[in-house]
């Protein structure tokens, strides 16, 4: 009886059309979300066999989820440096626990990129999910990385790195030695550099005027062996077109101690009249604490230390697949894998498909409330429809039932 078909045909309506409300809900309650992805609710035909031309059958509509996630949303600035946003194609790489052991690791994918370093130092989202990247070696990907799976993948902690130091190998001294001055005259300079260990080491030069336009200086390095510890003689031309210039070269020294060899460079010395104005320059660096972490926009990340060196220790890989509108949801503004999302690629951010990183941004929801709004009001109109059609299916087989009497 086409009654009792338009009263289904309403009632599935009216199901419909409450899912679209559902979907509208969360797209307006998560419109703040970092990350998140908007819902959305399409509708088919559901057609039954008709018995015959003359009469018909309602068969109603059905409807189907689909989410948003290919279509990014707007990148802010936070200020935090640890915050990513991927800036085109792709996902961050985030698992549930930090490196489980005896393969219980659960990786997902995800936009979400408001990091933090927990009490541990791991980074992770405001989901609890820890940020997942490559170790570096010397600043470069080792050898095997593998970038079709996460068997390379590890935890990104930042916390008890230390920057060991670097040992100096040069120091360029330079200075301006003052031509008015007296024979006996005196001028020194203390100044450091830095051990195998990167413990800072003292240096010091004392130059004295021994004679008109003639200079002698004593280098002093305790605990090393210096090659000269007194250069003589050093004269530097009064007239000509060299004047104020050291008529011979001034010999590098050696300061050595067991396996440390510091090359002391004198090559640009001068007598002008003037002040005294040493410049000392060095290689090397003492041993640091963190004190800050960056990413750059091809994902690495950069741990600077307080004695101001950085080294970039993990890359954070942009996870690429074919159909991203395919993914599976999961809580936390996650996604999982599916056979209609195809494979996993991990990419080196900027590179092929997959898009930039920027640190210091999130990447907002895609929600536009103002069409959020405006389709609610559409599910609301459609929702009162489908009502009144089951509605008055009811009064025509209330009308058929008073027959009988």
């Amino acid at each position: 009886m086409s009654l009792f078909t338009a009263m289904r045909s309403g009632v599935s309506g009216m199901a419909a059309q409450g899912s679209r409300l559902a979907a509208i809900s969360d797209n307006i309650s998560n419109s703040a979300t970092v990350g998140y992805k908007r819902a959305d609710v399409d509708f088919s035909t559901l057609m039954t066999a008709q018995a015959s031309d003359t009469t018909y059958a309602a068969g109603g509509v059905a409807s189907k989820v689909k989410y948003d996630i290919g279509t990014g949303g707007a990148i802010v600035g936070t200020g935090v440096s640890t915050d990513m946003a991927i800036s085109g194609n792709g996902f961050f790489m985030v698992a549930s626990q930090a490196d489980a052991a005896g393969g219980l690791q659960s990786f997902a994918l995800t936009r979400a990129g408001r990091f933090e370093p927990d009490d541990a130092g791991y980074l992770r989202n405001t989901a609890g999910q820890y940020l997942q990247g490559w170790p570096l070696t010397s600043g470069a990907l080792p050898a095997g990385v593998r970038r079709d799976d996460t068997g390379s993948l590890v935890s990104i902690n930042v916390a008890g790195l230390t920057y060991q130091g670097s040992a100096s190998k040069t120091v360029d001294y330079s200075a301006n030695l003052p031509a008015q001055a007296a024979v006996g005259d005196t001028f020194s300079t203390t100044s450091s550099f830095y051990d195998g260990l990167g413990n800072a080491q003292e240096l010091t030069l004392t130059w004295t005027n021994t004679g008109p336009n003639t200079w002698s200086v004593g280098i002093a390095a305790p605990g090393y062996t210096v090659s000269t510890p007194t250069v003589a003689g050093i004269t530097f031309n009064a007239t000509g077109p060299s004047a104020g210039l050291p008529t011979a070269a001034i010999p590098p020294i050696t300061l050595t101690r067991g396996a440390d060899t510091v090359t002391l460079g004198m090559d640009t010395v001068t007598q002008f009249n003037g002040d005294y104005v040493p410049v000392v320059n060095k290689d090397g660096a003492k041993a640091g604490q963190v004190s800050g972490v960056k990413v750059d926009e091809g994902g690495k990340v950069w741990v600077t230390f307080d004695n101001g060196a950085s080294q970039a220790l993990f890359q954070v890989p942009v996870a690429t697949v074919t159909n991203p509108n395919g993914l599976t949801p999961m809580d936390g503004n996650t996604y999982a894998l599916s056979n209609d999302s195809g494979s996993l690629f991990l990419a080196d951010a900027g590179s092929g498909k997959a898009g930039e990183i920027q640190g210091g941004a999130v990447e907002q929801a895609n929600v536009d409330i103002a069409e959020e709004l405006v389709s609610l009001i559409e599910t609301q109109r459609a929702y009162s429809s489908n009502a009144k059609i089951v509605q008055t299916a009811d009064e025509m087989m209330e009308e058929v039932t008073r027959l009988k009497r």
